[in-house]
């Protein structure tokens, strides 16, 4: 690689001075800090595999910290390579699942450069967990392997197999609602086995993975499935509660062995505590025969409910445990947690065996202490300092594995339990009226509320954005106090304002304008410009010439009818970005809103695409400028049992007022897929389903998922008065 000693820019690699300043290029094996890759400035170098690099950087603009992944340039010349390296920003970006790392960027510069862009996460793998947590209490490897489950329950349903599952791939951060998220990473030699599928990538016989934990079928280099995956996780189960692997081998070929002919020792064998009913699941995962392994993930899920069951656990339960267990006790967490936990713990510690009942009176009394003397069975954990905040993410592909820089924050302080009050005499009890019970509206407006108060980034987010989804004028009282939020959730707030058109909404989203950033400003002023005002045009003719706003910008311009200010911007994003992008079609859509044939035929060959997602992203665009062919594609592929993408067809029906979209929705609403479960329910609000609404109160009280029960809150909302 070549770097300019003077501004820093990544340069070919025959080059010899930089073409924008003339200074000398030197030769370098990887990027020195301030190197400019696209709009990023490198800060360090995390970690380094066969196959590429992964650095921190920093956008210039945004001022966001990423982590990017780049592929060695002697690789990037090779098609076949430089496909198997993408494939993993695609089969991230198809499953869109918030427990796999977002990907937010893609680049390949004139200077040779492949990679791309993820969110930077801090934390540690789940394999360091697992060697603190050896063995792991029961309360975390239900809360983290349900976590796991449903992040491949999700992969699962775009057809597409992780193959190298392992605690090395799964990371462990700390939020605001749990001490134990978990992150799914490295996609890198990802199976995309539907829409998206590249033919040709995997060679039959080909063994791909890490051996500790292939599947059978995998080692033998035969035909894999979702149940590969499901293997990997009966591998990692059963190391998570016995603090041992199922199997063991001195090199490939003994590892191998056994895999192919041994059966491992039962987790009761080695550990006379694990619940029966966890011990049946593990054993279930790793039969080597497929037809008698457990069939899939959401078999593997409903393993883990029974386990739940057969020990008395609700999730509440488990939460507040590995709360204790994090170091974090209830009155550390939020306030909403804290009070949930106390319920919570108050309800549900007598199930956990051999709990003190000293504890248990005094989580009856709300005086939780900040450490139970007794965790969850079946494992006392082996450390006691809580999850602590390691820096850096290092994902580095293709079956390489992860690497990561740990930088160790400190313990949180310890905390006496405070003193168990003597018992005194039963006092007598006031007389209490009970409290009015909600109605289903009226319980979605307090979720609602509450979760744009909590101050949790994501909650917040999840809120809005089920509020944008079913995109009614019922809900802009909830956008309105959201605009007073954090710029991301300003943005989201306003751009649902926008798609509602309400002109009241203007001087509030002035308002915000008034209080946000640049980048905020031009999002803000592209939907004041929707709503009529002509002031904000002045923002967006400036941004145009920022390199990080100028889509936006000249997209909002455009939907104005300022042909002269953007029309030439979005020709320069069209034509310079390869097509089926979404630059490529955010540009091409505003062009054929000015009224570009070029730009529009590109639209409509996209219709073609085997890509469904790709032709349902171009076809609902067209539609937006007026095209009859778009919205006829939509009303087929939404009718087409066999379409990939028809979900999205249907939900872009609607948005328009086609009622061409009831046909879907028995399906959507009983999907396992969270997202199907979303766009269902908003479908239902937009073409006002009233028979749905017992339903949605079901999702609102009772989904798994906090996002849908969210959207099914808004929808509720949607259909009160």
């Amino acid at each position: 690689m070549r770097v300019c000693t003077r501004c820093k820019a990544l340069l070919r690699n025959d080059a010899r001075t930089c073409p924008t300043d003339g200074s000398d290029a030197e030769d370098v094996e990887k990027l020195p800090k301030d190197t400019r890759l696209g709009n990023y400035k490198i800060e360090r170098m995390l970690g380094e595999g066969g196959m590429g690099f992964v650095y921190e950087a920093t956008h210039e603009v945004l001022n966001r910290r990423t982590a990017i992944k780049l592929l060695r340039p002697e690789l990037a010349t090779h098609e076949q390579v430089v496909t198997r390296f993408l494939n993993e920003a695609k089969a991230v970006n198809l499953i869109d699942h918030q427990n796999i790392i977002n990907v937010y960027d893609y680049g390949d510069g004139a200077d040779g450069s492949v990679y791309f862009v993820m969110e930077y996460l801090e934390g540690e793998t789940l394999d360091d967990l697992m060697r603190k947590r050896k063995p792991m209490a029961l309360s975390l490897l239900l809360h983290t392997f349900s976590q796991i489950a449903k992040a491949l329950a999700a992969a699962h349903a775009k057809q597409i197999v992780h193959r190298d599952l392992k605690p090395a791939n799964v990371y462990v951060i700390a939020r605001e609602d749990n001490p134990y998220f978990i992150k799914l990473l490295d996609f890198g030699i990802a199976q995309l086995r539907g829409e998206g599928a590249v033919q040709g990538l995997t060679q039959a016989g080909s063994i791909m993975g890490t051996p500790q934990y292939m599947s059978p079928e995998q080692i033998s280099g035969g035909a894999v499935d979702h149940r590969t995956d499901v293997w990997a996780m009966g591998v990692m189960m059963y190391r998570a509660a016995t603090g041992h692997a199922p199997f063991k081998g001195e090199g490939f070929g003994e590892l191998a062995g056994k895999i192919l002919q041994e059966s491992p020792k039962s987790s009761r064998e080695l550990v006379s505590t694990i619940p029966v009913e966890l011990d049946k699941l593990i054993k279930s995962c790793l039969e080597r025969n497929l037809s008698d392994r457990c069939q899939s993930i959401a078999e593997l899920i409903e393993g883990l409910e029974r386990v739940k069951v057969a020990t008395k656990l609700d999730d509440a339960a488990i939460l507040a445990a590995v709360w204790e267990d994090a170091g974090a006790g209830a009155e550390d967490a939020p306030e909403t947690i804290a009070e949930r936990t106390r319920k919570s713990m108050a309800g549900s510690m007598p199930q956990y065996q051999g709990v003190d009942q000293k504890v248990i009176d005094q989580a009856r009394a709300g005086k939780l202490p900040v450490r139970a003397k007794t965790p969850l069975p079946f494992a006392e954990p082996k450390s006691k300092t809580g999850l602590f905040v390691v820096a850096g993410l290092a994902v580095v592909g293709l079956g390489v594995g992860a690497y990561f820089a740990f930088g160790r924050g400190g313990s949180p302080a310890k905390t006496e339990a405070p003193p168990i009050a003597a018992k005194s005499e039963e006092q007598p009890k006031p007389d209490l009226k009970p409290a009015a019970k909600l109605t289903p509206i009226q319980a979605a407006e307090t979720a609602i509320k509450e979760a744009i108060a909590s101050g949790n980034l994501q909650q917040q987010g999840q809120a809005v954005d089920a509020l944008a989804l079913v995109r009614h004028i019922n809900t802009a009282p909830h956008l309105y106090t959201a605009l007073k939020g954090s710029p991301e959730i300003r943005v989201k707030a306003a751009r649902a304002l926008g798609d509602l058109e309400l002109p009241d909404a203007a001087p509030k989203i002035r308002a915000a304008l008034a209080e946000s950033g640049d980048k905020v400003k031009v999002e803000l002023a592209a939907v004041l410009v929707k709503l009529g005002d002509k002031d904000a045009l002045a923002i967006l003719k400036r941004a145009v010439s920022d390199p990080g706003m100028k889509l936006a910008a000249a997209i909002a311009l455009a939907e104005s009818g300022d042909d002269k200010t953007a029309k030439p911007v979005l020709a320069e994003l069209f034509e310079s970005t390869p097509a089926g992008r979404e630059q490529w079609r955010r540009s091409a859509y505003g062009l054929t809103k000015l009224g570009d044939a070029k730009a529009k035929a590109a639209l409509e060959g996209e219709l073609a695409q085997p890509d469904a997602a790709r032709a349902v992203a171009a076809a609902e665009l067209l539609a937006l400028t007026g095209d009859a062919k778009a919205k006829d594609y939509l009303k087929r592929v939404g009718v087409d049992p066999d379409f990939a993408r028809r979900a999205e067809a249907t939900i872009a029906l609607a948005r328009m007022g086609s009622s061409d979209t009831a046909t879907w929705l028995d399906n959507g609403f009983k999907s396992a897929d969270a997202e199907e479960r979303k766009l269902a329910i908003a479908i239902s609000a937009l073409i006002k389903d009233i028979t749905r609404d017992g339903e949605l109160a079901k999702l609102a009280a009772d989904d798994p998922d906090r996002s849908v029960r969210l959207t099914a809150a808004a929808a509720l909302i949607a259909r009160g008065n």
